[in-house]
């Protein structure tokens, strides 16, 4: 009988813990429905507490809480900080009065619930810092990291990335549960391996997204004695730097087979993870079992060793910068992008498989007038980019600017420069949050670099610089005589990187879609120079002559508006060039010819192998015996040719090129066999950035992913004459049945069309079997030309076609009817 009361009892305490944990299962699931005001969160907070009553089950609920209603659960410790007298580290007691707990975090600009209604006027001021309060919340960087893992463990983990040591055993795991434990607080529940494929450019999909699958915390209980053994939440350390998969599915030019298929990744300490939604995300990199690359990180990271290596050098045999100990290359990138309405999207074959319209007519008015540019944002797309950076913010990365572009529905956003492996990241980050906030409020972002002809492009434009752990730019004259030889050195051996590889930098840019875009409306044309500006040119032109280093003129000059009620601007000694391929900007270069939906690390890969090898050779001269002045001089003069101050949309200017020896490589095919010459690949060997067999899979790839983009495009478009325009042509002529004298000269446009489409649907068919390369240049010498006969056709029959019949939204209701 006493064993069955005792029983009896213990089923009652289950089902009150039961009922307990349902209680707060619906107050946790009811968050997700509504929007709550102050007084709400207040009651919530209460019903917790009489839950729970105090303790551990209270903070650990709390926590729970305040993360689900977007806020961090740290707060709770700063809380308690500031009173004291409430009590030990536990949100408990009768001694707390929530409402207090919610008044204190307004004031304090903390965002801990999302769109709190009801809220009174004194809490206005501090809702507007939401944004900001929340900024770097979820990322696992130095701070969190620093906070997290006892202090000689932080300690020794950053001095090991410096030193490209490997992390202990030990140090792996007291790493991997400090983030556990973080990452789970911020309401994670999975983390994924994050990687970059090769999967070049073109837009179709969006841009260039990052790689992952997702894997749960958790691990069995290995202890345990049972057959089935039970499973418990962990991440054990070898899960966070290390994984495994498959690498056969991936474009990797050969380097795997179905039967040969491992590929791993390994987490880039210098990439911190971060929570997105309830995943820990981890940046790694991609490499197969043999160790070669079949990513676009992993090259970017050789790059960046080869510039610490030959950066320090060419300092040290210039006697400069003897304290530096490290040196970086940074990047800051700015995203153009188009958005259009979903529905309109999903009407468009064309943008759904290719990612840019085949056929379609501008509207009468487009970006003539400039109406558009730093035009206020219309609401729906300032509502998108808002919510992208909040998000961004969240993980660390702070975009500080946001624009309306040219083009009718065109913008861009850019955030602040980092290093590059990490802003690179961002980059590829940005483009999936972009994409998935779009499709909350009905939009797409297109970041195809030409989605639409015959208004302006997209660009990803990288500001790339290089500089020591001290401070010191290699591209910013500085004030003084040391930093400017610095800056007239650097310059040298960029010249040098750009004359002598000058083909790499264009395949750094070479895919189908920026063929579309180069050459034109505020692009870049194919021929890759250098602009350092006016000043400069003739500075190098004095020391080529003989003249000193120094002596170049870096006084900033006041230009006067002309009001009494402005003051002078100070500006820069060299204007802006927008038709250079490789400006000079103040402190930086920006390589304008990247493309929108590219992934910058292998545009930044090649400005670093540039100028890596213009350092070694600079240094080299230097280690000869042979003084800077003269070193510096027979730089310039060797590469003087790659220097250009002029127009580059010139008539006269491909000419020019030619006459210097520079090439023109205006197609992908024609820049991607110049990829893996012997003389590029030697380049990359010395430098550690690829063996011999990693150059010639990337040239396979982008002959691969070229005739990929091309032969979809020409397939696409048949089917869109065949399914749509066709029957539209029929449909109008019958309209004129009665009077065939108004049809004008619809008879034989539409015939044209039947006649043209068929022509490019054989040519489509037909096959270069020898190889890629020469299915490359079929598709772009014959296919494409016939794409746009095709082209020209359909677009005259658009303006000819009854608009009831036109079978595919126009781009005037694709660039402008989401603007109201």
């Amino acid at each position: 009988h006493f064993q069955c009361l005792i029983g009896h009892l213990w089923l009652q305490i289950v089902a009150v813990c039961f009922l307990l944990k349902q209680q707060l299962q619906l107050i946790m699931n009811s968050l997700f429905v509504t929007k709550l005001s102050v007084a709400e969160v207040v009651s919530i907070f209460q019903k917790v507490y009489d839950i729970c009553g105090d303790g551990t089950m209270l903070r650990e609920h709390m926590e729970k809480l305040l993360v689900r209603l977007g806020g961090n659960a740290s707060v709770i410790d700063d809380f308690l900080k500031e009173r004291s007298g409430c009590g030990h580290n536990s949100m408990a007691g009768p001694t707390i009065n929530y409402a207090d707990f919610v008044e204190w975090a307004f004031q304090k600009g903390l965002h801990l619930f999302h769109g709190l209604r009801g809220s009174t006027a004194k809490h206005q001021g501090s809702m507007q810092l939401d944004m900001l309060a929340k900024a770097s919340s979820h990322i696992y960087d130095d701070a969190a990291m620093s906070a997290t893992l006892p202090s000689v463990v932080f300690a020794r983990f950053k001095e090991n990335l410096q030193l490209g040591v490997a992390t202990s055993p030990e140090d792996q795991q007291a790493v991997a549960d400090g983030m556990f434990k973080w990452a789970r607080k911020l309401g994670a529940t999975s983390f994924a391996h994050w990687f970059s494929p090769n999967r070049g450019g073109g837009g179709a999909l969006g841009g260039q997204c990052g790689s992952l699958k997702y894997d749960l915390f958790a691990d069995l209980v290995w202890r345990s004695d049972s057959v089935i053994k039970p499973f418990e939440e962990a991440f054990p350390a070898d899960r966070l730097f290390v994984g495994e998969t498959d690498g056969s599915s991936f474009p990797n030019g050969g380097l795997r087979v179905t039967h040969a298929a491992a590929a791993f990744t390994t987490w880039d300490r210098g990439s911190p993870p971060f929570v997105h939604d309830d995943v820990l995300y981890i940046p790694c990199c991609f490499i197969t079992h043999l160790g070669t690359s079949i990513d676009a990180k992993t090259p970017l990271l050789r790059s960046s060793d080869a510039v610490n290596r030959q950066a320090l050098r060419l300092l040290k045999a210039m006697g400069k910068a003897p304290k530096a100990t490290a040196c970086y290359n940074y990047l800051g990138w700015e995203q153009e992008f188009f958005v259009v309405p979903a529905a309109l999207h999903r009407a468009r074959p064309d943008l759904v498989n290719c990612g840019r319209t085949l056929i379609g007519k501008l509207p009468t008015m487009h970006q003539q007038s400039e109406l558009h540019y730093f035009a206020p944002v219309p609401l729906r797309v300032q509502e998108l980019m808002t919510n992208i950076q909040e998000k961004m913010l969240m993980v660390g990365n702070p975009l500080t600017v946001k624009h309306n572009e040219v083009a009718p529905g065109q913008h861009e956003m850019s955030p602040i420069f980092s290093v590059s492996n990490a802003s690179a990241d961002s980059n590829v980050f940005f483009m999936q949050v972009a994409r998935e906030e779009a499709a909350k409020l009905g939009l797409v972002v297109l970041f195809h670099e030409k989605p639409f002809k015959g208004i302006n492009g997209s660009g990803k434009h990288c500001n790339w610089s290089v500089g020591t752990d001290t401070g010191v730019n290699f591209f910013h004259p500085g004030k003084t005589a040391d930093s400017l030889e610095i800056y007239v050195a650097g310059i040298a051996c960029l010249a040098y990187g750009l004359r002598k590889h000058n083909e790499l930098v264009r395949c750094a840019v070479a895919h189908a879609g920026n063929d579309h875009r180069l050459g034109a409306q505020e692009a870049p044309p194919a021929i890759i120079s250098l602009y350092p500006g006016h000043n400069f040119e003739a500075h190098v032109d004095s020391i080529i002559a003989g003249g000193p280093l120094a002596g170049l003129n870096i006084e900033k000059k006041l230009i006067d508006p002309g009001s009494r009620n402005t003051m002078a601007v100070p500006a820069g000694v060299e204007d802006r060039n927008r038709t250079a391929s490789f400006p000079h900007c103040g402190n930086r270069f920006e390589f304008r010819g990247v493309g929108s939906s590219q992934n910058c690390a292998m545009p930044v890969t090649i400005c670093n192998v540039v100028f890596a090898s213009g350092c070694a050779a600079l240094a080299g001269l230097l280690e000869g015996g042979m003084n800077l002045r003269d070193a510096v001089a027979k730089m310039f003069q060797e590469n003087r040719e790659v220097i250009f101050t002029g127009n580059g949309y010139s008539k006269e200017w491909p000419a020019e090129a030619a006459r210097r020896g520079l090439p023109n490589l205006n197609t992908t095919p024609l820049a991607a066999r110049t990829f893996n010459t012997d003389r590029a690949k030697a380049l990359f060997k010395e430098l550690g950035i690829f063996e011999a067999e990693e150059v010639d899979a990337r040239a396979e790839l982008m002959f691969e992913d070229y005739c990929t983009i091309v032969s979809t495009e020409a397939l696409t478009l048949v089917k869109m004459v065949e399914t749509g325009i066709l029957p539209a042509c029929a449909k109008d002529l019958a309209c004129f049945v009665n009077a065939p004298f108004l049809a004008g000269d619809r008879v034989e446009t539409y015939k044209a069309i039947k006649v043209e489409s068929d022509r490019l649907r054989d040519l489509a068919a037909t096959h270069q079997n020898d190889s890629l390369e020469a299915e490359a240049f079929y598709l772009c010498e014959t296919v494409k030309p016939q794409m746009e006969k095709v082209r020209s056709l359909v677009d005259k029959a658009e303006e000819l076609t009854n608009a009831e019949y036109y079978p595919y939204p126009t781009y005037e209701a694709l660039v402008y009817s989401h603007h109201s």
